[in-house]
């Protein structure tokens, strides 16, 4: 389901600068009587391999650029 989250408050650096924790919006589970709380935190490499695998996806969901026209 999407989720709903102002990205100011999902994404922040710790206090030492060493990490960054995602928290994510309250999620329901079928079966508890409480929504979840679920936070991650990501050290500066993981950060990293995700912004380029990030991108790399991003490139895949944009159009193809039109072919370039042959010059004579």
């Amino acid at each position: 389901m999407p989720i709903e989250h102002e990205q100011v408050w999902m994404w922040t650096l710790s206090a030492d600068r060493r990490s960054v924790r995602m928290t994510l919006p309250p999620l329901p589970v079928n079966g508890l009587s409480e929504p979840i709380a679920v936070k991650i935190d990501f050290g500066a490499g993981v950060i990293e391999q995700m912004i380029e695998r990030l991108t790399m996806l991003r490139l895949q969901m944009l159009p193809k650029p039109p072919p370039a026209r042959k010059q004579n």
